[in-house]
């Protein structure tokens, strides 16, 4: 492999590059760009971690090949390039690859298609910048497979001109990658060429081409760089920079000492401190010159250690002379009593200590200065002169000085703070120079879409197609546009569940992996499931965070969760995400706790706030009020069941609610509708119009209902794209309000929640509701959680109640105070068209749903 250069595919002789043929390497570069950027990031991570599985390998026989040829070449010990192999391995492997880019870019996606941003109105992708011309030094040979590799993740065509140093190991490296690309996706893409550094005839072509150069080196080279590009070149320059240590004094005279050095040792041993994060120099923070001379003597057992467990690599005649230099100006200062030099008879490593604190920089190769400093603002005044060009820092102090030395020295210009034993490692997805390194590799561009709800139902329609169902609908409606949407049908529920999982996959996009499966739908027949990608989760509970904002809590409450948990439910897992989010106290007592266990810990944690079922926050304070305790409850929000106004004026009773408020109408296949603000009172509800789009279609002309109108609520969820429900009727009945702009600032569509389609009865000649009846209850001493029953008795209506209480009351107190507060239920009984019976239950005997703890308030038993 020695003397090859690789040039998109081919392997040819290290002089097939000249000044005839630049220009036409740099066309193929530039016709390949197109190419390069269309895998899928996935299948690109695929193949570079098969590549690290074979360099982890010590048997791989390009592994083998290239420990036979770069200690000879590098001059690196075969004990450095061997680690080094390890290092190429690490930086190949998917798991360390997938922190770089979501470290930098959050998602994967970005990549591919593209990232929607949530109430801002785009969607963001990475776009590769197209060719990168890496010109890479050659002081660690890793560090042009890390520069390669970035290009290769970011979709890049690369062009890489290997040092005079190593002119082996890249080739050797895309040879491996053509073993795990057999079909071509990555390894064409990639060139390693070689040409003598300052030839115009071959550079000037490139540095005046629309390439962006990634330029590793020192400063002359990058000034004379700069003075050639062209403009419609760009460059991301990774100059001259130095690195230095720094160790609060009173950390040298404890035990663990000896670990502190042996951690500074191999950051100074590492790639034979040739490395930009490699210290020059070590600052002992301590009045007392003696701690330095501590520090040395570890320092030098260490590194004698290293000296046989990490070899120092074979050095140039050059390279010794200035170490010969260091060593003959230490001895002189040591002489005068100024300093002390410690060091073998060979060259593998030479400590000296200096007493004059100004920074110096190291002819490197294991040379280290140590140097005490009295105080941190000594400190800074002796390497500010180097701030330009500063980059890590190795801290070893106690947290107090640690966190005093992070701000001085961020404020100074360090790009990179870390703990002594990691200057040479550095993490993924952390920045680099200050800069995300992946991010300038690529341009960020931005789809963005007129913000309009006519506009982000067509975005949804025209990205569903892959589905089976929708894509059916929609073509026999006319297609995406907003002019079709109502022409497509609405979505009950036995549609919707007779094409979803288990049944059909029809009514999803794609595969439900990265995904969660949530219960939906009744207790009968077949299990009815509902998915959420990841994403859209995420977002629900984003946006449950802010309406939870909304209705009044904040990171100061002690918030219990009563929603239920288990069996594939909703609500406690996203009510308790949004809970996080918020950054209250979050108590996750689950609605199914014993009441004595609940009681107990809203006591201790003295909470002021619950969130959770109507039924069992009523449950709760029933029992608060039988026990005569003195718990308050300061801020109550409600979901999955209807709250009606007198149990509102009970809860603000019992336990001295003060705010009590819907935790938003939702349901687990629409997600959020509708939320309240502190200016909303009752159920009425702003419309999440960023997120759903929402109809309100009269029951009597099936078109879209006026202001006031009662109607049946339909929504289409906007995100939601793995299982998308689109005009989906969710069996609940509001009205449009007359909307003007409301106090908090929403200017959108609200509504008002009037119950269940399922809640409006026809019984004894009269339309009953729930509302009806607890109007009466809230007169008397009973439960406002109760059950009504429309039976058939000797060929009549027959009402049966059934209530809950400690002490039942007599049926005539019942019958008064329901007929005194609603007239229909009065009319009713007087002119005999139906009859009452009334039941009595302990609280909370009353059935519940045993899938959600609900209590189904109407049933229909006729027949």
């Amino acid at each position: 492999m020695k003397n090859k250069c690789c040039v998109f595919g081919k392997f040819v002789k290290s002089e097939f590059v000249s000044s005839e043929n630049i220009s036409d390497i740099l066309s193929e570069a530039f016709e390949r760009a197109a190419i390069a950027a269309t895998p899928d990031i996935d299948c690109i991570l695929d193949i570079l971690d098969n590549v690290s599985a074979a360099w982890a390998d010590p048997n791989y026989h390009l592994r083998v090949e290239a420990a036979e040829v770069m200690p000879k070449l590098t001059d690196f010990s075969p004990e450095m390039t061997d680690a080094g192999f390890d290092v190429v391995s690490q930086i190949c492997a998917r798991k360390n690859l997938e922190k770089r880019l979501k470290g930098e870019f959050n998602s994967l996606r970005l990549f591919d298609e593209g990232e929607e941003q949530p109430h801002l109105g785009y969607k963001l992708k990475a776009k590769s910048r197209g060719v990168l011309v890496h010109l890479t030094a050659g002081n660690v040979f890793v560090g042009a497979v890390d520069s390669l590799v970035s290009g290769i993740i970011t979709k890049n065509v690369n062009i890489l001109k290997m040092s005079r140093v190593d002119t082996v190991f890249p080739v050797l490296f895309i040879e491996s990658i053509k073993e795990h690309d057999p079909a071509g996706i990555i390894w064409p893409n990639q060139a390693a060429i070689s040409w003598k550094g300052g030839d115009e005839s071959i550079e000037n072509p490139i540095l005046n081409s629309p390439a962006t150069i990634v330029f590793w080196g020192g400063y002359e080279a990058l000034k004379s760089l700069k003075s050639r590009l062209g403009d419609a070149a760009r460059l991301v320059e990774n100059g001259p920079r130095f690195s230095f240590a720094v160790i609060e004094g009173r950390k040298i005279k404890v035990s663990t000492a000896p670990q502190i050095a042996a951690s500074l040792a191999l950051d100074v041993a590492r790639w034979d401190q040739q490395a930009c994060s490699s210290p020059h120099v070590v600052y002992v923070l301590d009045k007392d010159i003696k701690t330095s001379h501590l520090l040395m003597e570890y320092l030098y057992d260490e590194l004698l250690k290293l000296s046989e467990d990490l070899p120092a690599g074979n050095l140039t005649f050059d390279e010794k002379v200035e170490i010969r230099k260091v060593r003959e100006l230490a001895t002189m200062s040591q002489a005068k009593g100024e300093g002390r030099l410690e060091c073998p008879e060979d060259f593998s490593f030479t400590l000296v200590l200096e007493y004059d604190p100004v920074f110096k920089v190291s002819c490197l190769n294991r040379t280290l200065f140590i140097k005490r400093i009295s105080s941190i603002e000594d400190l800074i005044v002796q390497v500010k002169p180097l701030s330009s060009y500063l980059q890590t820092v190795g801290v070893c102090a106690y947290p107090e000085c640690f966190a005093r030395l992070e701000d001085e020295l961020f404020e100074l210009g360090a790009k990179r703070v870390t703990e002594i034993g990691g200057m040479s490692e550095g993490h993924d997805g952390a920045p680099h120079e200050g800069e995300f390194m992946l991010r300038r590799l690529v341009d960020m561009v931005a789809l963005e879409y007129r913000d309009t709800p006519e506009s982000r139902v067509e975005k949804l329609l025209s990205q569903i197609n892959s589905s089976v169902y929708y894509n059916s609908i929609i073509e026999k409606a006319g297609g995406c546009g907003f002019e079709n949407f109502e022409k497509l049908p609405l979505l009950d529920r036995e549609t919707f569940y007779k094409n979803s999982p288990p049944e059909s996959n029809d009514i999803l996009t794609r595969e439900p992996i990265d995904a969660y499966v949530y219960a939906s739908g009744g207790t009968t027949g077949n299990p009815k499931f509902s998915f959420y990608s990841n994403d859209e989760y995420k977002y629900v509970t984003d946006l449950l965070t802010d309406i939870y904002r909304n209705a009044g809590l904040s990171k100061f409450d002690r918030v219990a969760n009563l929603f239920i948990a288990g069996n594939l439910w909703t609500s406690f897992n996203v009510a308790g995400r949004a809970l996080e989010n918020l950054g209250c106290l979050n108590l996750p007592v689950g609605g199914s706790s014993d009441l004595s266990n609940t009681l107990k810990y809203l006591k201790i944690f003295d909470v002021n706030a619950v969130v959770g079922l109507p039924s069992i926050i009523i449950k709760l304070a029933e029992e608060i009020k039988r026990l005569k305790s003195d718990i308050k409850i300061e801020k109550i929000l409600y979901g999955g069941e209807h709250l009606r106004p007198e149990t509102c004026k009970f809860l603000k009773e019992t336990v001295g609610a003060k705010i009590i408020r819907s935790a938003g109408y939702a349901c687990v296949d629409t997600g959020p509708v509708g939320w309240q603000c502190e200016h909303l009172s009752g159920t009425i509800h702003h419309v999440l119009d960023q997120y759903c789009y929402c109809e309100i279609i009269s029951p009597i002309t099936g078109k879209q209902a006026e202001i006031n109108e009662a109607g049946e609520i339909v929504v289409t969820n906007l995100n939601k794209t793995l299982m998308p429900v689109i005009r989906y009727k969710t069996g609940d009945m509001g009205r449009w309000i007359v909307s003007e702009p409301c106090k908090c600032g929403f200017k959108g569509k609200s509504f008002e929640l009037l119950g269940r389609c399922d809640e409006l009865i026809v019984i004894g000649g009269i339309n009953l509701m729930p509302a009806d009846v607890a109007a009466g209850l809230a007169k008397l001493p009973v439960s406002q959680s109760f059950q009504i029953e429309a039976q058939t008795f000797e060929g009549k209506d027959r009402l049966c109640l059934r209530l809950e209480a400690e002490k039942p009351v007599s049926d005539v107190a019942v019958l008064e105070a329901l007929k005194n507060e609603s007239y229909k239920i009065a009319e009713s009984l007087h002119e005999g068209w139906m009859t009452v019976a009334i039941e009595w239950y302990k609280p909370g005997k009353i059935t519940r749903n045993s899938r959600t703890g609900k209590l189904k308030t109407i049933i229909d038993a006729r027949l």
